[in-house]
């Protein structure tokens, strides 16, 4: 098999260590302190205190009130639940095509530009320097600071900008609001922003809000517990961080369960599979844990995993989370709840598969990923994409150099 050439495509490399308090990027894999800005606070639509203000708000457009909590004793939903309120957040770097298979990514130390990758087939589809990118029906919804000032690879909580929209189809992009934000995330009725000063500022500030699809306005948050752009959402449910537990809201009908109490020390949730999966701090270890969500029952499992960006694809009865261990990934089998780390297979990435992957994403058919040398510097790497059946999981694009010895 000839040489592959391929451009050097390199990608932004998050630091490990965010900024106290703002870490709100949902690709770092550090353990966030309860009651930090970086927790999962999260409320389902906007809503605000002053009648003034609801006035200015569609009826569809807010969050019922909230009822008296219950303990947790199960959530049932439908498929039309899901369709109507499906969350997807955004990233600095990728976000997947759910329609149409495949990926957009921005390169990162490249040219900064967004592509598309399917099928081993790359193309540029806009010249703009865009980040917290997320796609839903079609569009990619993003944040853009024409003067690029705001964007240093290397620290994610530099980026900020205005509120824009790309038709995938049509190549046509739009501002939707002035608004400044750092992370997104799109539902069937807007988008949930959030917006925070550097660490440098002399007054720091936080912002939360939703723009509204059916209005066009911004309509800001009384609170981050009414923002959006770090919840998990199950069917017509979302789970909120508040006091130091979570719990569970119907999206419907405003009722409130406590699904997760102060004393269980969770840190973080991921929904996967039809359960909620967490981790809880246990004498300084972190543990994992699962709700069956139908009927309320946890159980604390056997297997040590960090659960950030855990992923599963379809009909796979695997997940996926990024490894700390070079060229790998680890993936958990519920059934028999155990964790594998998996060395990737055919990795002909010019580095020799000497890279740590970062938040793992998905199209529902293969797993894509950031990846980065270790290194905390600019040597920026690149974007890969595997695939993964069952344990087995293969390099099967990238865009780093490919290596000739290798093929």
């Amino acid at each position: 098999m000839g040489k592959i050439i391929k451009p050097i495509i390199v990608a932004g490399i998050a630091l490990p260590l965010l900024f106290a308090g703002y870490s709100l990027n949902n690709s770092s894999e550090k353990l966030q302190e309860p009651g930090t800005t970086a927790e999962k606070t999260v409320m389902a639509k906007e809503v605000t205190k002053s009648t003034k203000e609801k006035s200015k708000t569609d009826k569809k457009d807010a969050l019922p009130e909230i009822k008296n909590k219950t303990a947790f004793k199960g959530a049932e939903w439908t498929k039309e639940d899901e369709a109507k309120y499906a969350l997807y957040k955004g990233s600095n770097a990728i976000c997947a095509d759910r329609d149409n298979g495949g990926i957009y990514y921005v390169n990162w130390y490249y040219d900064n530009y967004l592509y598309y990758w399917k099928d081993g087939e790359t193309k540029l589809i806009l010249d703009k320097w865009v980040s917290e990118i997320c796609y839903m029906d079609g569009y990619i919804y993003c944040i853009y600071d024409e003067t690029g000032k705001t964007y240093k690879a290397d620290i994610t909580p530099s980026y900020e900008g205005k509120i824009c929209s790309f038709n995938v189809n049509t190549g046509k992009f739009k501002e939707l609001a002035e608004t400044k934000a750092k992370n997104l995330a799109v539902c069937n009725d807007g988008l949930y922003y959030s917006w925070f000063t550097g660490p440098d500022a002399k007054e720091q500030k936080e912002e939360y809000g939703f723009y509204s699809f059916s209005d066009g306005k911004v309509h800001k948050s009384a609170s981050k517990q009414e923002n959006g752009t770090m919840q998990e959402r199950y069917g017509k449910y979302a789970i909120v961080y508040r006091d130091r537990a979570y719990n569970i809201i119907n999206l419907e009908n405003g009722s409130e369960q406590l699904l997760l109490p102060a004393s269980e020390n969770a840190v973080r949730v991921k929904i996967a599979d039809g359960k909620c999966y967490y981790n809880a701090l246990e004498d300084n270890e972190l543990t994992l844990n699962v709700i069956n969500l139908e009927d309320g029952k946890k159980q604390k499992l056997k297997a040590a995993l960090n659960i950030s960006g855990m992923v599963q694809l379809n009909n796979s009865g695997y997940m996926y989370t990024r490894s700390n261990i070079s060229g790998s990934i680890n993936v958990y089998d519920p059934v028999k709840d155990k964790v594998k780390t998996v060395k990737v297979e055919d990795a002909y990435s010019a580095t020799d598969s000497n890279y740590f992957a970062e938040c793992l994403h998905t199209d529902g058919e293969y797993l894509y990923t950031l990846v980065n040398n270790g290194m905390y510097d600019n040597t920026g790497t690149g974007i890969i994409v595997l695939n993964a059946d069952g344990i087995n999981i293969s390099e099967i694009w990238s865009s780093l150099g490919y290596n000739d010895a290798n093929l």
